[in-house]
């Protein structure tokens, strides 16, 4: 019984994505192609500055490491494009009087946004494979890492939409996180060093190296997951202090 308000607010909220994307559904195409776009384009940009062809092999990890920027960029931004929606839209104050915390409530979109996500991850991991003749492989101890990981990109994006609340153009601060994600996800964190305790980037590499059927230590599992629980608290901790000086402010919803 004590699930039951959770799984009857995560119904609510998928009806609610579900009539949003039907309402603007020009939208809701048009950032599919954009995305989607934008990977042909990264794709033909980097042979075609390199000169070399699909067939050589040479691309695939930048190509795999865009998949994983995808999914990676979602949870980070997530939680923040909602804090941004709810105040434009005026409505950020009255999530303040549902059963739920606003911290709750946006745990149960992200969870949404993580299902979405993953789906376009396999479809885009599937094309790749396609598209580089089963060099990058659709596995599934890839996907596992990037969901794995998942929870460090999460708290990143708690703390985003933290300080979203404090600031009037959020739109501005999720704009300047895309590079972040981007280097987080294409830094080489295998083998094991410093960089691998950064948010998201050994469970980025190990799934790389997972996608072209390279081996590596059995220990990155428990790394991955201990990176996710650490940042995942770090983030809710910036968020819920953040949320407190809001309140204290009077700036929450203000546009």
């Amino acid at each position: 019984m004590s699930n039951t308000p959770w799984v009857r607010h995560l119904l609510n909220e998928a009806r609610r994505s579900l009539a949003l994307a039907r309402r603007y559904w020009v939208e809701t195409l048009l950032s599919l192609g954009f995305v989607f776009s934008l990977f042909g384009g990264l794709v033909f940009a980097v042979l075609k500055a390199s000169g070399q062809s699909l067939d050589s092999g040479q691309a695939d990890g930048l190509i795999t490491g865009f998949a994983l920027w995808m999914f990676a960029s979602g949870l980070a931004h997530g939680c923040a494009k909602e804090i941004t929606e709810e105040t434009q839209q005026r409505t950020l104050e009255q999530l303040q009087l549902a059963p739920l915390s606003l911290e709750r409530l946006l745990a149960v979109r992200l969870l949404l946004e993580t299902a979405v996500g993953l789906v376009l991850l396999v479809l885009t991991l599937a094309l790749i494979a396609l598209l580089t003749e089963g060099r990058v492989q659709l596995s599934a101890p890839a996907l596992s890492l990037a969901v794995l990981g998942a929870p460090a990109m999460a708290g990143l994006g708690y703390a985003l939409a933290g300080l979203s609340l404090l600031v009037k153009r959020g739109e501005l601060l999720m704009m300047a996180a895309y590079p972040l994600v981007i280097g987080l996800v294409s830094l080489p964190a295998l083998p094991l060093s410093g960089l691998s305790a950064l948010p998201y980037t050994l469970a980025a590499a190990a799934a790389r190296a997972a996608s072209g059927g390279d081996a590596f230590p059995r220990e990155v599992w428990g790394w991955v997951a201990l990176n996710s629980a650490v940042f995942l608290a770090l983030g809710l901790v910036v968020f819920r202090a953040c949320l407190r000086q809001a309140r204290q402010l009077g700036v929450l919803g203000h546009i």
